[in-house]
């Protein structure tokens, strides 16, 4: 179809994106990569009166960790992170999901603050960053917020940003000692979006499960953190975490194009426990 036309508008630093976006009101949506914004213009889901560029803002760019923490800029790529040394020393768990992005396209375009403002609730990073207990640094260019990683996704497509703030930085805790990591995700094809996915972390100790994070996407309108799983995992063994992890009574999935809600029910059980078992073994306590 016909995209509507619009202005076009660059932003050089922070400061006048947000302005930008303060004077544009709701006519405004920001681009950095383009790989969620222009397919929803192709197809009539957004018809912007503004579009500002802010792919040369500074202050969004570069992994760093010092701390305890993995800084990482919002206009980072999925292929830079995907590829980051840091990120993989620090949080390996991060480089295993950017590389699961789409295709090569995308990973080369897309941005991790474009695809965490973007909200899909099947998006691999947005759920890591959940499971990892991620926060992220909020700015309108004046003021700067920080906000929970569990707490930035309302529903569908809807997120906590103002519409005149940015996504700057995502702060995210660095694996220490003892901690096991997996990702697991099952779609149609390697690339396309996921019916359901599944992050854990587990710290075990003596061959034991200390502590434990779960994350979904596919089941809900956002990311979901399964607390119930991770109470009932303390003191297991690898062998036990079929049974501690049980049926996940509490998720209520839909049923769409894709799958039904039985089938990702069934799907979200069993990549938690491979997830779990998975990073239990890469916990390296449980010989």
């Amino acid at each position: 179809m016909y995209t509507r036309a619009f202005r076009y508008e660059r932003a050089d630093d922070l400061g006048a994106a947000c302005a930008a976006l303060r004077r544009h009101g709701e006519g405004a949506k920001v681009i950095a990569g383009g790989q969620s914004l222009l397919p929803m213009i192709n197809v009539g889901l957004a018809a912007p009166d503004v579009v500002v560029d802010i792919s040369r803002v500074a202050q969004a760019r570069g992994v760093t960790a010092s701390d305890g923490y993995l800084s990482i800029g919002a206009l980072v790529t999925h292929r830079e992170l995907a590829a980051s040394e840091v990120a993989r020393a620090s949080q390996p768990l991060l480089r295993a999901a950017a590389a699961h992005v789409r295709n090569a396209r995308v990973r080369n375009r897309g941005t991790l603050g474009g695809s965490l403002a973007h909200g899909d609730p099947a998006a691999e990073l947005p759920l890591v960053m959940t499971a990892l207990g991620a926060s992220y640094e909020l700015s309108d260019g004046r003021e700067t917020r920080q906000i929970k990683a569990e707490e930035f996704s309302v529903t569908l497509y809807t997120t906590e940003l103002q519409p005149d703030e940015l996504l700057v930085t995502a702060r995210v805790p660095v694996l220490g000692p003892g901690w096991g990591w997996s990702f697991r995700e099952v779609s149609r094809r390697r690339g396309d979006f996921a019916m359901v996915a599944a992050a854990a972390l587990v710290r075990s100790a003596g061959g034991v499960v200390v502590e434990s994070r779960l994350a979904l996407a596919g089941v809900a309108d956002r990311p979901v953190r399964i607390g119930a799983v991770e109470a009932a995992l303390a003191g297991a063994t690898r062998d036990e975490i079929p049974d501690r992890v049980g049926s996940i009574e509490e998720l209520r999935p839909f049923t769409d194009t894709a799958a039904t809600a039985d089938y990702r029910r069934h799907l979200a059980r069993v990549l938690s426990v491979q997830a779990l078992q998975e990073a239990h073994r890469r916990s390296g306590e449980d010989g």
